[in-house]
């Protein structure tokens, strides 16, 4: 069977994921008891229950959310998310021999959720599925759109947590656990954005020839789009233009430059976007089932 260069992408962004993942159970999380969420979390507490390997724990409860995944996100990313499970299964056996990198629960917790972070979000930006609450997060919100995936990556771990304070006995694990949820959310969001940050002008130019000018030359220059939003002066009751163009923020200075030359006396905002989708921009829409997505808008 012939290998696509997209699915060779798709097995790099699982395996460099995962490791992430499998490196900060076994660096910072294990030695520390902190069970800080995931279906790895749950692997810790059953192992420490019963004598069974933390990746087979993982591999086994994860079997449900895989018919899950059939049916919402397809069969090429149900394939993804069993590749993905059964990497940081192995991974996280393979690994038990790395060193605990520091015996600071609070630094284990700051380090370990970081990683675990970073991890989750080259997952997501490859559009292939991670192993435990990351898939099970990125099932939930195709169905709950107005929560951001760190935000439902937190509560499947919060709930993971309060089970290890139960099976441990110990509240101060579970609040390293987390405060190290609470880093890899924020983390994982962060990365997600920052991946498709871009600056949005809002021009009110002072005449119809200036309007022309300025976008003649926003397209011709930057190779951007621009949009023509009629408008109305109150104080004056007179009618204004309003152009409206998206540009990486490398480019804030060339459109501040344009301005000033095509349009002078224009009176300008610039806002600041943590999302765009659309041509010119290659943003990630999590809250989209990844077999509605275009091969082209995935890479």
């Amino acid at each position: 069977m012939k290998i696509s260069k997209v699915s060779l992408k798709s097995l790099l962004y699982i395996i460099v994921g995962n490791l992430g993942l499998a490196v900060a159970l076994d660096c910072f999380f294990t030695d520390n008891e902190i069970a800080a969420g995931g279906f790895g979390g749950i692997g810790v507490i059953v192992s420490s229950l019963l004598p069974v390997s933390v990746g087979t724990v993982v591999f086994l409860i994860s079997v449900p959310v895989f018919v899950w995944s059939y049916f919402v996100q397809g069969g090429a990313y149900t394939l993804s998310a069993l590749l993905s499970t059964a990497a940081f299964s192995l991974f996280a056996d393979l690994f038990t021999f790395l060193p605990c990198l520091t015996e600071n629960r609070l630094l284990a917790a700051i380090c370990g959720g970081a990683l675990y972070g970073v991890a989750g979000a080259v997952l997501a930006r490859g559009y292939v599925a991670g192993s435990g609450t990351d898939l099970l997060a990125r099932l939930l919100v195709t169905k709950f759109r107005n929560v951001s995936l760190g935000t439902l990556v937190f509560i499947c771990d919060a709930a993971v947590v309060v089970a290890s304070v139960f099976a441990f006995g110990d509240i101060e694990s579970g609040i390293y656990a987390g405060f190290a949820i609470a880093v890899c959310s924020f983390t994982m969001d962060t990365v997600i954005h920052g991946f498709n940050k871009a600056v949005v002008f809002e021009v009110i130019t002072p005449d119809e020839e200036a309007t022309e000018r300025l976008s003649d030359a926003i397209m011709e220059r930057l190779d951007r789009g621009v949009t023509l939003i009629p408008a109305v002066g109150m104080y004056k009751r007179s009618d204004r233009s309003v152009l409206m163009v998206a540009v990486s923020p490398k480019q804030i200075y060339e459109v501040k430059d344009l301005i000033h030359e095509m349009a002078p006396g224009s009176f300008a905002v610039m806002l600041h976007a943590n999302g765009v989708i659309g041509e010119g921009f290659k943003g990630l829409d999590v809250t989209v089932p990844v077999k509605d997505i275009g091969e082209d808008e995935k890479f």
